[in-house]
């Protein structure tokens, strides 16, 4: 009688990626970076200061800390009496699928393994520090040969790590200080006591407030006060209420309290703190950025790609922080714009809607943000908008009052010469064709040139993907074309002007395409609106 094989479930698997000893210099750069991989530090000598997402923490000798990725920190050692310290980096991954011989991984939730990181009891220093001087030895006397040795000190160490988090009911004890986390970040408008927080996490108010400062590297008052402080930036960037009423929302009765809370918290007065939001904006949306543009405004920190922008090449050299740009931006491009942002420090971060989760969590770690919905607002308000946040609301009028007028004007030139013929805006972007709507490309010739869609633009957001075939149903009078630069999108557009339907379509059959580049025509925003009525003058006038 056979039985099936029992199925174990992938171990977690941890790769050792760096070990050094670190001689700090005395007078070191310190800088700001986000933690990629999981990083042990256990000092060994000197002194200083690791600041963890804002929160300083002392360092000398007999310190043991476990930082964990997202993490945004800054080492600052004591020039008088530098610090030293061993420092392990380490990847957790798991196993995500397997293929004849080949395994995939990804990271690992760090919630499944690790406590939330931060300093890990002083019971453990001694035989980390044991480990970690063996484990150095190893790798830099035996250059590693040894390779069970080393990965059994290694694990040896991991074992440390993970016991840490597990003692003593420790986790269901977080799990309860981190649910007063979630009331305080939700109920900071109303009055918040230690009493009730106690009570939530079920501890006597002594005990959970020498708790949730082991934790959090805070105590409860400072933690409330921190999200109040955070959340008085927000409002006061957005400029949607006075002072006292932002004092008021985010929970302090007393408006001069409040006053004094923000001055000892940011360096500023409220007043000035608004003053200041102009100063080193970092623009993470591409659109955006040429809002401020138009309102003579050069973004400290931008998206710039200069092969696909030669619209905005005369800002490039101002712009100090230049963050990465590509078609997708995957987690690697994000790390790097992170960690360019962590260390360019802006004051205020523009954005819109659609930053994904994560990478928001770390930006509020860098600036406050300032976020304007993208997709329920027309290019006209996104830009009453930034001039309000900017305070240029009547610069923004004025630019506006002029767009129109230059808008009419070629208008009424169009309508003479050519009457309402109909039009479609085609894309080619990495090998896949699109057709536009009454946004980005087809926001001048359909809204304000006021030229015939050959379709139904309502029922497009932004683009749509069609096929080779489906151009027949956007034939028209004139196609406005922009092609990519990649080789898919050279070889689709090869494939696409060698078919036939291609060639049948009214707008080839009587040479009324006009190839145009991609930015500053599919760009959304009235710096490049302002280019393409010009470009359009030229190609259609």
């Amino acid at each position: 009688m056979s039985r099936k094989p029992y199925l174990f479930q992938p171990e977690p698997v941890f790769r050792l990626m760096e070990l050094e000893h670190v001689s700090s210099k005395p007078h070191e750069e310190t800088i700001r970076q986000f933690v990629g991989d999981y990083i042990v530090l256990i000092v060994i000598g000197g002194s200083g200061a690791l600041v963890i997402d804002g929160r300083p923490v002392a360092l000398n000798r007999g310190k043991l800390m476990l930082l964990v990725p997202a993490m945004l920190i800054e080492i600052r050692s004591n020039p008088a009496n530098p610090l030293r310290y061993y420092r392990i980096a380490f990847q957790a991954l798991r196993e995500t699928g397997r293929r004849n011989k080949t395994l995939t991984f990804a990271a690992l939730d760090d919630s499944l393994q690790f406590p939330v990181g931060g300093e890990l009891p002083d019971s453990l220093y001694n035989e980390a520090l044991r480990v970690a001087r063996l484990l150095h030895d190893s790798v830099q006397y035996e250059r590693g040969r040894n390779h069970h040795e080393v990965y059994g000190l290694f694990h040896r160490l991991l074992a440390l790590i993970s016991d840490s988090g597990q003692a003593g009911g420790r986790g269901e004890a977080e799990e309860a200080l981190r649910s007063t986390i979630s009331y305080i970040e939700t109920h900071y408008q109303e009055e918040v006591t230690r009493d009730t927080l106690a009570g939530i996490a079920g501890m006597s108010p002594w005990h959970y407030s020498r708790k949730f400062k082991e934790l959090t590297g805070q105590s409860p008052s400072e933690k409330l006060e921190s999200v109040r402080i955070g959340k008085a930036k927000e409002h006061l960037l957005r400029l949607d209420c006075s002072i006292p009423e932002v004092a008021q929302k985010v929970g302090y009765r007393d408006e001069s309290y409040f006053r004094n809370k923000f001055k000892a918290s940011t360096g500023y007065s409220p007043t000035m703190f608004v003053a200041r939001r102009r100063e080193k904006i970092a623009a993470l949306s591409y659109h955006y950025a040429s809002h401020l543009l138009t309102l003579n405004v050069v973004p400290f920190a931008t998206y710039v790609e200069q092969s696909r922008e030669s619209h905005r090449k005369e800002y490039h050299e101002s712009i100090v922080c230049h963050l990465k740009r590509s078609k997708t931006l995957n987690a690697g491009v994000w790390e790097a714009n992170l960690q360019a942002l962590a260390r360019a420090k802006p004051e205020v971060i523009l954005c819109d809607e659609l930053m994904d989760e994560q990478v928001r969590t770390c930006l509020e770690k860098i600036a406050p943000i300032v976020s304007i919905p993208w997709l329920e607002l027309d290019w006209r308000s996104h830009f009453e908008e930034i001039a309000a946040f900017l305070g240029k609301r009547r610069e923004s009028s004025r630019w506006l009052s002029v767009y129109e007028r230059k808008a009419e004007q070629l208008r009424k030139q169009l309508r003479s010469k050519l009457g309402r013929g109909s039009v479609a805006v085609l894309h080619i972007m990495a090998g896949q064709l699109f057709v536009y709507g009454a946004r980005n490309g087809g926001s001048v010739l359909y809204e304000d040139l006021q030229m015939s869609p050959v379709c139904d633009t309502s029922a497009i957001q932004v683009c749509k993907q069609i096929t080779e075939e489906e151009l027949l149903l956007y034939d028209g009078d004139r196609i406005f074309m922009a092609i990519d630069a990649d080789e898919a999108s050279r070889q689709c557009w090869d494939r696409i002007r060698r078919n036939d339907v291609w060639a049948s379509l009214q707008a080839v059959r009587e040479g009324r395409v006009h190839f145009v580049k991609e930015f500053p025509w599919l760009e959304y925003s009235p710096y490049a609106h302002s280019i393409v009525l010009d470009e359009a003058a030229g190609l259609l006038v």
